[in-house]
């Protein structure tokens, strides 16, 4: 794969855990790296004739605020419309912090994420709590208290706690395009590791901007994995020149969205191939599922993602078990 986000075509700005790429002429790449919830992130803002369209927020506000002051830097032009790919909170919690920055601005997600925003807002701030409370006590019993990752996450929460959730003030179903100066928007919802999460093509530069229906190193995803796999090879169909996954770096081809279909249509047949020759528990089937290949593809003989891997593969043995046996475990 032809990595973009290994290879700034700008120089990075000041703050070392944002990395800021110009991926085509007027469209930006914003990168961190780990906040205390996830290792890294991805933004894009996208800079029309009158105005800029901006692509998922981070996990933090400071961090959002950050990127604005970034985006300050190559253009004037306000912002006009954001877009969410999902409901994930590092995918939009820095909506508020856009609105105060441009009043007026509308917000765009599907009806469906719109609906599961309002559903799950409320839990994050317990959730959070409740995780630093878990990875406290965990690094008391390691003697680890003064690790990084752990570091990081005794300032996310405080921040996280503080956060006013903005939601999406324009929604759509399946579909929506729009115009901007020259530029074509096409949105389209797809089942990503969430339902009804948004994708971004523009098909004048070939750009395609996935959130989490692509996820790198290891793959993230859902109880629906039949229909993600089918997402993905929809997308897979279009003419890209540039792939930006909801983490990790860009790319200038499909390789990467590809494998992961293939990784997720490699489960679900295996799955229910098991099924159907009478394996009753998770545990049968989890035995005859085989996906060494899989594992040294994603995984690339580092130890860590190979642990990461294989935490991963036993969760979508168990989705893929569920949705094959429509909810029923027999256990």
């Amino acid at each position: 794969m032809a990595l973009l986000g290994l290879y700034p075509l700008r120089a990075l700005a000041a703050d070392p855990t944002i990395q800021r790429t110009e991926l085509a002429p007027g469209i930006y790449l914003f990168s961190t790296s780990a906040d205390g919830y996830v290792p890294n992130g991805n933004s894009v803002a996208i800079v029309n004739d009158a105005d800029v369209v901006v692509f998922d927020t981070h996990t933090r506000p400071s961090t959002t605020a950050e990127v604005i002051r970034q985006l300050r830097q190559v253009t004037t032009k306000p912002v006009r419309y954001l877009i969410n790919s999902h409901w994930h909170p590092d995918h939009w919690s820095g909506n508020e912090t856009y609105l105060k920055a441009f009043p007026g601005l509308e917000i765009i997600a599907s009806e469906e994420t719109r609906t599961l925003m309002l559903n799950l807002a409320g839990i994050w701030p317990r959730l959070f709590e409740q995780n630093l409370a878990k990875d406290e006590a965990e690094a008391a019993r390691t003697h680890s208290e003064n690790a990084p990752e752990l570091e990081r996450e005794r300032t996310f929460v405080p921040e996280m706690k503080k956060v006013n959730r903005v939601f999406p003030t324009l929604t759509y179903e399946s579909k929506l395009t729009f115009f901007r100066g020259g530029r074509e928007f096409r949105l389209m919802s797809v089942v990503g590791d969430a339902r009804g999460t948004t994708v971004l093509y523009l098909p004048k530069e070939k750009l395609l901007v996935t959130g989490d229906a692509v996820s790198y190193p290891i793959p993230y995803f859902n109880l629906a994995m039949s229909q993600h796999a089918r997402s993905l090879r929809m997308l897979g169909e279009l003419e890209v020149a540039i792939l930006v996954p909801g983490h990790g770096p860009a790319w200038h081809d499909k390789k990467f969205l590809l494998q992961e279909a293939a990784l997720l249509e490699s489960v679900v047949d295996q799955v229910r191939t098991a099924c159907r020759q009478g394996a009753i528990t998770v545990n049968e089937v989890a035995q005859r599922v085989k996906l060494d290949a899989e594992r040294a593809q994603f995984a690339q003989g580092d130890p860590e993602l190979q642990a990461k891997f294989d935490r991963y593969a036993r969760r979508m043995i168990e989705f893929a078990f569920r949705d094959v046996r429509d909810g029923k475990f027999f256990e």
